[in-house]
């Protein structure tokens, strides 16, 4: 049996991150080391839980993906409701979430050129939900 761990809202941000690589291959390495991190810290991160310190297994996971700009209380970040998926050049991140420093920072120390927006006030653009 899988248990589910997650984090829900009804913040509705509806939140679009554009991530553009100077290469696919860089934009697909991006998102393995977020899928990575979001499958690896569900047993080692509590989300809600107010953290000013890496645990050693975290900060091995971190170290091996050659990561040194996350502070402790981003992380749960990885744990949110999120969709991440790669076009070409470019990984893009959906989430009705706000707080998406931890993929910014993550994006942008990959070489990533970042644009962020609320679908909600750009609905004729192709990432938003329901796109």
């Amino acid at each position: 049996m899988k248990v589910w761990y997650g984090y829900g809202s009804e913040h509705s941000m509806n939140l679009v991150m554009i991530g553009k690589f100077k290469s696919a291959d860089a934009a697909i390495q991006t998102k393995e080391i977020i899928d990575n991190l979001a499958d690896k810290l569900v047993d080692k991160i509590e989300v809600g839980r107010n953290r000013n310190r890496f645990g050693d297994e975290v900060r091995a996971l971190l170290n091996d993906a050659n990561i040194y700009t996350l502070s402790p209380s981003e992380l749960e970040q990885f744990l949110y409701d999120k969709s991440t998926r790669v076009e070409e050049d470019k990984l893009i991140l959906t989430t009705e979430e706000a707080d998406v420093s931890a993929f910014m920072k993550l994006m942008i120390d990959k070489g990533a050129k970042i644009e962020i927006f609320s679908a909600h006030n750009y609905p004729d653009n192709d990432y938003g939900r329901g796109k």
